[in-house]
């Protein structure tokens, strides 16, 4: 059995701008890196035995606050596999943009040169479930991305990947995942939508 917490990266520019990020980065905004000390104030008192965060500067950054608050900056380890999804071609483009692409909203879509949500939920799950054999019995801290959280979700209540892509998280979730061989015992939202 393993307990996982999971949160998002703070507020970036391109969340501001109304742009998808995909796997480009962009700077956290200083309401960004407010909504890492919150994270990190709800936080408090939980000990963490690991910290797994994206590669990416606006999930890492996240949880190098995140961890420096609980005193644990030292234990953080950057995994590519809990990037957000690939989107490929549409990387920096506003959503309206992809309005007539027959991207917005189907789970199966691969744009050029990216992944579709689905692949991007197997890689997510299948890192959690590696995370569960590791770490028996520990509790784990995974900063990531909306499109990663909304998988596991997703993947825990059993919900179709075209619903999946329709929930909503903040800047500022966090979840509590309990999992045994594989399965949720228990789900608990922390903060945020």
């Amino acid at each position: 059995m393993i307990t996982i917490y999971v949160a998002r990266h703070g507020q970036t520019e391109y969340n501001v701008l109304g742009k998808i990020q995909g796997q480009i980065d962009t700077p956290l905004t200083d309401e960004g890196y407010k909504n890492a000390f919150l994270v990190a104030n709800k936080l408090k008192g939980i000990k963490f035995d690991h910290i797994y965060s994206s590669d990416l500067g606006r999930a890492f950054i996240t949880a190098h606050v995140i961890a420096e608050k609980l005193g644990l900056e030292n234990r953080i380890v950057r995994e590519r596999k809990l990037r957000e999804q690939n989107f490929g071609e549409f990387n920096g483009m506003k959503f309206e943009e992809l309005k007539n692409t027959g991207f917005i909203g189907n789970p199966n879509f691969t744009p050029k040169d990216g992944e579709n949500f689905e692949q991007m939920q197997k890689r997510i799950v299948k890192f959690v479930f590696g995370l569960e054999k590791l770490h028996k019995d520990k509790t784990a801290l995974i900063v990531t991305h909306g499109g990663c959280i909304n998988a596991l979700k997703g993947y825990f209540d059993n919900i179709n990947l075209r619903d999946c892509l329709k929930t909503k998280n903040c800047n500022e979730y966090i979840g509590k995942f309990v999992i045994d061989k594989s399965i949720l015992i228990s789900y608990e939202k922390i903060n945020g939508l």
